[in-house]
């Protein structure tokens, strides 16, 4: 047997297997239309240039370019073929009421449902000029030549970032001793934190603006929020600049605006979703559940590689 490579068989499980469902053994595929360019024959149905193009139009742009190529393309139809022909032996032998397909069909059924609520949620807010301005003037220093030297304790959880800033409250000079044992940026644990100098532009703009704001060498930040998790950052040194002018950064300012404005908005509707559903979890019984065996099914199959 032809050997089949791996891409193209992966090409074909998610173009048309995953994508649209296989029709049941036995039915007629819909007749080419009039005047279709028929490619391929099979089984009793036929592979058209029209369904080549469509199954074509459904692959990532770089997966489309390894098409280039007559043996390229002719590896995706045969393997598009043998991807329908296995599917109507699966529907034969009923594996699409198996209850472990089914329920996956709904997991991805559901991560897709999500996804397009997200992309909702995530509708870019629209900003004027005059409130950029306003945030410029109020944060010139973001938008300077200047340098700080700081360090951070970076931890997963919130409680615990509140429990070590009150715990530096009392005791400032813990700081480094509390980012050996506690933090979780292993690059920068080992030495107390310590960040070295950066400038605008190398950290997230939440760290950032934190970082900018903190006046004297030995100020600390509030706890401060990024993806990355929780952050205390200790100012150890400053290097001022001076401050560039509002059309070189005026973009700079409209991207970051966006995109806080966006995740706080995200972050509101995530909120009265929860609100509205009046969510309650017992945390005892959560406590109590016991974790199942896994399966020997649930353990990854082989894949198709052919000789």
């Amino acid at each position: 047997m032809k050997r089949i490579s791996r891409w193209a068989i992966v090409l074909v499980c998610f173009a048309p297997a995953c994508a649209s469902e296989p029709a049941p053994s036995g039915s007629s595929a819909p007749a080419p239309a009039a005047g279709a360019a028929v490619i391929a024959t099979y089984d009793g149905k036929t592979f058209t240039a029209e369904d080549f193009r469509r199954e074509v139009e459904r692959l990532p742009p770089r997966s489309r370019a390894q098409l280039a190529t007559p043996e390229r393309r002719r590896q995706f139809v045969d393997n598009y073929i043998l991807n329908e022909l296995l599917a109507e032996q699966g529907h034969a032998k009923g594996y699409d009421r198996d209850p472990d397909i089914v329920r996956q069909i709904d997991d991805l059924r559901q991560r897709l449902v999500v996804q397009r609520v997200m992309r909702d949620y995530q509708e870019a807010p629209v900003l004027g000029d005059a409130e950029i301005k306003a945030y410029y003037d109020q944060n010139q220093r973001l938008f300077s030549g200047a340098q700080v030297h700081a360090a951070h304790i970076l931890v997963k959880d919130e409680a615990l970032a509140k429990r070590l800033r009150a715990e530096l409250d009392a005791t400032p000079d813990k700081f480094e001793e509390l980012a050996k044992t506690h933090s979780t940026d292993t690059a920068t644990a080992a030495r107390g934190g310590d960040l070295g100098f950066f400038g605008q532009g190398r950290m997230v703009a939440e760290f950032e603006r934190a970082a900018f704001a903190l006046e004297k060498p030995g100020d600390l930040s509030a706890v401060i929020q990024t993806p990355f998790g929780y952050h205390i950052i200790k100012l150890i040194e400053r290097k001022d600049g001076p401050a560039k002018p509002f059309d070189d950064v005026k973009e700079r300012i409209r991207v970051a605006l966006t995109n806080q404005r966006r995740q706080e908005l995200v972050t509101a509707r995530f909120d009265k979703v929860k609100a509205d559903a009046k969510i309650a979890i017992d945390e005892d019984a959560l406590a109590k559940v016991e974790f199942p065996t896994p399966s020997p099914s649930a353990s990854a199959a082989p894949g198709i590689t052919g000789h």
